[in-house]
């Protein structure tokens, strides 16, 4: 038998969606280029993949069916094109999808398979089902090479449902999840005769369906619960690691900066529980679908924000006491940035009440903006250089517009009180800062004025919280 193979690759961004296509063996291609983006993290944290295929051979083993990217990749055959079924796994007479011998040997299925056929199209993601159906579609299709329009069958699902409702499938079973999958088998032209003339049991294959997803979802609960306990026990632990530094007239950042006792040195175990739970939450969180994931972000928006207000100042500490510069464009973590993404996404601007009720607590608030002391570390950068006789005029223009910026955006954060009274304890990086930028600006021949600077002279800050 021969195969003109059109390995075709296509990359499409649509509204910050990385959009991956290929054609018959150009599908495999897709699946392995789009896996190779996902594993090393190589795109923007808004720009998520898809992978289309049509017509794409098998490329999976039984550990990429397990894939925490199954979600990323739609797989569209039609039955009557035989290249899905080239590297169908190999065994004596004919195997089941409940076959030991199917899960251990062989290329497999992985992510949704969307089956089409002249009676219509379904949707399966059950890594033994699809594979029975290939195995019906390619003894079909053995023999002879077609040639699939996959544009025309595209085109015909303007013109139709994509599983239309068989009544009758109803009156036949009371289980609505039984009913479901033999609708959308029938809707295709699989109905239970036919399989059972492959050796493929529907009824078993529903069946284990059903064990495997309850016992999942036990797992996950019980995994769930124990994950929760232990990031709320190491959020207590900074929480008060957090109230302890303050009374030292320093604040946590610094604390945990300068590293002076076995105290800030024990939170590193904290912050790294944290740091891993939540990167695998965001994780998570952009592997589901779109609007699944919307949902699931919204349940864990107030905790996820929480946690990076509180954690990734530590974060930026550490990352500027190994003399790092630049923090938010080179070292800030990627799941920070989704974390934030969201909640800029659903948070509305503070109203006069509300901004009167923060007033009123912002005593005991976390500072809002998880990146106040990066910025904080960079003015410091800036008054160093500005002082430095090394600076250059191009240098010292740049250090001072910084500056400026600097001065604008804390008396904003000042006025909307959405910074912790903390930043102006004695031993603080922020006092460090404006005890370097007032001595500066106290030698200037044109004394330079602002909001900010009137606020700190005249210690303002004192009746602040």
């Amino acid at each position: 038998m021969d195969f003109i193979w059109l390995p075709v690759l296509q990359l499409t961004e649509i509204e910050g969606q990385l959009i991956i296509t290929g054609h018959s063996l150009g599908g495999s291609v897709a699946s392995l280029f789009t896996l190779w983006l996902l594993d090393g993290n190589l795109l923007k944290p808004k720009c998520r993949p898809f992978c289309i295929t049509f017509g794409s051979p098998l490329i999976g083993d039984f550990g990429l069916q397990h894939s925490i990217w199954n979600s990323f990749f739609l797989h569209v055959v039609s039955n009557q094109d035989p290249v899905p079924g080239l590297f169908l796994p190999s065994g004596r007479g004919r195997s089941t999808p409940t076959s030991s011998h199917s899960q251990t040997t062989g290329y497999k299925p992985f992510g949704t398979y969307f089956l089409c056929s002249e009676l219509g199209c379904a949707c399966f993601d059950y890594p033994d089902l699809i594979l029975g159906l290939l195995k019906v579609i390619s003894s079909e299709v053995a023999g002879g090479s077609q040639d699939v329009d996959y544009g025309g069958i595209l085109r015909n699902l303007k013109e139709r449902a994509i599983c239309k409702g068989l009544p009758q499938v109803g009156e036949r079973f009371a289980d609505p999840f039984s009913a479901g999958i033999i609708m959308e088998l029938e809707t295709i032209g699989f109905n239970q005769t036919k399989l059972l003339q492959h050796n493929i049991d529907i009824n078993a294959v529903i069946r284990k369906m059903e064990a495997e997803a309850r016992i999942l979802s036990q797992k996950n609960k019980a995994s769930d619960a124990k994950k929760l306990n232990d990031i709320k026990r190491d959020m207590t632990q900074i929480e008060w690691y957090k109230k302890n530094s303050k009374v030292l007239n320093t604040g946590y950042y610094d604390c945990f900066k300068n590293q002076g006792s076995k105290r800030d040195i024990s939170v590193e175990q904290f912050r790294g529980n944290l740091t891993m739970y939540w990167e695998d939450m965001v994780a998570q969180l952009q592997r589901k679908p779109e609007k699944e994931g919307a949902k699931f972000r919204t349940r864990w928006l107030y905790a996820g924000t929480v946690y990076r207000r509180m954690v990734e100042p530590l974060d930026i500490a550490a990352f500027y006491r190994e003399g790092g510069t630049d923090y938010i464009n080179n070292g800030r973590s990627p799941h920070y940035k989704l974390l934030q993404q969201w909640y800029e996404e659903d948070v509305k601007p503070p109203s006069r009440d509300k901004l009167d009720s923060k007033k009123q607590k912002v005593s005991s608030i976390l500072t809002e903006d998880s990146c106040f002391w990066a910025h904080v570390e960079e003015a410091i950068l800036s008054c160093e250089l500005l002082k430095s006789a090394n600076c250059t005029l191009e240098q010292g223009k740049s250090s001072w517009d910084n500056l400026v910026k600097f001065e604008e955006y804390v008396m904003e954060q000042i006025n909307n009180y959405a910074v912790s009274p903390e930043i102006f304890l004695g031993e603080s990086s922020f006092m460090k800062w404006w005890g370097l930028y007032e001595g500066y600006i106290d030698t200037r021949s044109n004394s330079h004025r602002s909001p900010l600077i009137s606020f700190m002279k005249n210690r303002s800050y004192r009746q602040y919280g």
